[in-house]
């Protein structure tokens, strides 16, 4: 090999490795997400150095479960990045409900999208308690700028509050005997995933236990074929706003990419009148 050969090779960086089992590749991507070296987790999670590039590129391809939430825990990893590298380990992962610290979190995180839509929107977590919203969700409620009736909301279940017909949101429905079952179907679709956690049957035993109406949709609901989407765009929500008369919508659901134990709920106008009437709040501000 010529002298310049040698220099060429020897100036060449060595790249990374990029193979490596399904855990470690999902690793390294939370932890380049994170925008974290390898030698600064291993520092922080108190592995030895390199341990964590063997991991990522498969060289050990079972690290502990202690260890890989030592590292998780290192990146500041949210649910659903700790239950996918958890998962790909091999771990079996449980969903426990949102602690305040997590809530907290997801309100925080979700100020840019629910403010900069220009329509009613907030956040709920897989218990459907109300977590945040936007400045037009109040609209909805003939309270322009009131947050008041919401905060008491806060923390309770915004589903109960849709089959209750005394309720904010139970009040304001023209079609409930369509829009309810569509309702059912979609908690039967997202719950889905969480099937075998205690606070689900607590969730679905109180709800019926305290709302008749409820518990008439659920049963319906079980006894079908089950769904293979949420399909909330194909049912309209039709809602009679005070002040203003009939609106309809069409819910959109997007879970939290980094925890998807909490969604947006987008309430997208489906009419032009609607989207009118959402035109002028904004133009009002």
């Amino acid at each position: 090999m010529s002298s310049s050969s040698k220099s060429k090779s020897k100036s060449t960086p060595q790249r990374e490795p990029r193979s490596g089992t399904p855990g470690g590749s999902r690793l390294r991507a939370v932890r380049e997400r994170a925008g974290r070296s390898q030698l600064w987790v291993e520092a922080e999670a108190d592995l030895g150095t390199g341990y964590l590039q063997r991991v990522e590129s498969g060289r050990v391809a079972q690290p502990s479960r202690a260890t890989v939430e030592r590292i998780l825990d290192a990146l500041g990893a949210r649910y659903s990045e700790r239950r996918d590298v958890l998962e790909l380990f091999g771990y079996l992962v449980a969903t426990p409900l949102p602690t305040p610290d997590e809530i907290a979190w997801a309100r925080a995180s979700c100020q840019h999208e629910l403010h900069d839509v220009p329509f009613p929107a907030y956040v709920l977590d897989c218990f459907t308690r109300l977590i945040a919203w936007n400045r037009f969700v109040p609209r909805l409620l003939g309270r322009a700028g009131a947050a008041a009736p919401l905060d008491g909301l806060v923390g309770r279940s915004l589903l109960a509050s849709w089959f209750d017909p005394g309720s904010l949101f139970g009040a304001l429905l023209v079609e409930p005997d369509i829009f309810l079952p569509a309702l059912a179907r979609a908690l039967r679709f997202e719950i889905e995933q969480y099937r075998h956690e205690p606070w689900v049957v607590e969730m679905l035993a109180q709800l019926q236990a305290d709302l008749p109406r409820f518990r008439r949709v659920w049963e319906q609901a079980v006894s079908m074929p089950a769904p293979i989407s949420a399909a909330r765009t194909l049912v309209p929500l039709r809602l009679n706003v005070r002040g203003v008369g009939q609106l309809q919508f069409r819910l959109v659901s997007e879970p939290f990419v980094r925890d998807t134990r909490f969604r947006l709920i987008y309430y997208v106008p489906a009419d032009p009148p609607t989207m009118r009437q959402c035109a002028a709040w904004a133009a009002g501000e």
